[in-house]
């Protein structure tokens, strides 16, 4: 059976990580599990943070509503449900999948990406195909990040359960 590391709380977090968690409050209304999940380290909290802001969340080439698919695509390819079922509720408030080809194309590399990575560059080339050339390199680094934050996910053992109100 997996083993749930612990996660810094409110109690337990270091006066630097505990304005990280007071900042998620004010932002979203709670502390996700992942930004816990993060560990006592604020300057890896804050670096994450960072790139999400930079790779999911902030202006880019390719659209938010595409940055959750792949998000989604990646998740269930890691079978990180904590990310899945995140990422699952954001994309439907953008308007859920499509059934073109753009978004096959999406989520195609995704798992690819994800499960095969030494065949990124078949991925690259068969994305670049539906995409331009600075939304592929938006879709890489989703799917990084996500990789990142998934792993992080699994290896902690978080839930919903674990996000502070």
């Amino acid at each position: 059976m997996p083993t749930h590391l612990p996660l810094p709380d409110l109690e337990t977090a270091r006066p630097a990580l505990a304005a990280e968690y007071a900042a998620a409050r004010e932002r979203g209304g709670s502390v996700m599990a992942i930004l816990r999940a993060m560990g006592p380290r604020v300057e890896v909290l804050r670096a994450f943070l960072d790139l999400a802001d930079a790779a999911l969340y902030g202006p880019a080439a390719l659209g938010r509503r595409e940055r959750e698919l792949l998000a989604v695509a990646t998740s269930e390819a890691n079978g990180a449900d904590y990310s899945t079922a995140i990422h699952t509720r954001l994309l439907e408030r953008r308007g859920g999948a499509h059934e073109g080809d753009r978004d096959g194309a999406l989520t195609a590399f995704a798992i690819r990406l994800t499960l095969r990575p030494r065949e990124a560059g078949e991925a690259v080339a068969a994305l670049r195909e539906h995409l331009t050339d600075d939304e592929v390199h938006d879709a890489i680094a989703v799917v990084g990040l996500l990789n990142l934050a998934n792993r992080t996910a699994l290896a902690t053992g978080i839930t919903e359960a674990d996000d502070l109100s």
